[in-house]
């Protein structure tokens, strides 16, 4: 006889899981909306006047609308350059024979065994002979270097899973390994292309070392930002969670929308007949 499994057994991890993960965001969410009395008292406040002044002062008073718009140039500039870059990469490492292909592919995923830290006074020093420093391009091409691998990475085990005779039909009807490529290959590979459209977006908006020293002034973004309210006098811990919280909501927002499509990229190719 087949033994019948507890569906309630897996909720006890699950909702621990949960607590761990939710407990930190809706410490930083009530942090927002307290004032400075209440989110210094010891031991914390639960009951509290709401305060939207922190809301109030991370909009009107520092710049956010340029911040944010940074973020979203960088973010969404480097994401298309590395999707574009990465996928015609992996499709040649998937499908052609690449002379010395095996080390080529260890030299790329190589790149991220260091530490970013330790590319970061190097990256610092072409950047600034090249005249990229302060600018957005200069932040877009250090988020490409780093994410490229893992789109290169994922998108060739995307590649991998696609049957290649149904390539082979394609050549044979007279396409050209471009055409196969556009019309066959990658159509078939798109919730995988998104999956990883979603974690470079993720990475770079979230990225925080290069955006520090490659970019100064109005060309920061918000990452940059929130170390920014560490003051000499004392750190504005409200402005900090609301600045915390201001960042964190497109990202939610938009993982909310195309849940469906991680989905599918995170599952493709894990079942095959």
């Amino acid at each position: 006889m087949k033994r019948r499994h507890n569906p309630y057994l897996w909720s006890i991890p699950l909702a621990l899981l949960l607590v761990v993960i939710l407990v930190p965001y809706v410490w930083i969410v009530l942090a927002s909306l307290k004032e400075r009395a209440d989110l210094l008292t010891v031991p914390p406040r639960w009951l509290f006047d709401v305060s939207f002044e922190n809301y109030r002062q991370i909009l009107s008073e520092k710049s956010f609308d340029t911040y944010l718009l940074n973020s979203l140039i960088i973010g969404c500039s480097s994401t298309a350059l590395c999707v574009t870059v990465g996928t015609l990469a992996a499709y040649a490492f998937s499908r052609f024979k690449v002379p010395a292909g095996n080390h080529i592919f260890f030299y790329i995923l190589a790149t991220r065994l260091g530490p970013p830290v330790a590319y970061a006074l190097p990256m610092y020093l072409v950047f600034f002979k090249l005249g990229l420093l302060n600018l957005q391009v200069g932040v877009i091409l250090a988020h490409a270097t780093f994410n490229l691998v893992l789109v290169v990475w994922m998108m060739k085990s995307f590649f991998d899973d696609v049957p290649r005779e149904i390539e082979e039909a394609a050549y044979l009807d007279g396409c050209s390994p471009f055409q196969v490529f556009r019309m066959i290959s990658l159509p078939l590979t798109y919730p995988g292309l998104v999956t990883v459209a979603i974690f470079v977006l993720i990475f770079s908006w979230n990225e925080l070392l290069f955006a520090l020293i490659l970019s100064a002034g109005e060309m920061r973004t918000l990452t940059v930002m929130i170390p920014s309210l560490v003051l000499h006098t004392g750190t504005l811990w409200g402005q900090v969670a609301a600045a915390s919280v201001l960042q964190s909501l497109p990202v939610l927002v938009f993982t909310f929308f195309i849940q469906k499509h991680l989905v599918r990229g995170l599952t493709f190719g894990a079942v095959k007949g």
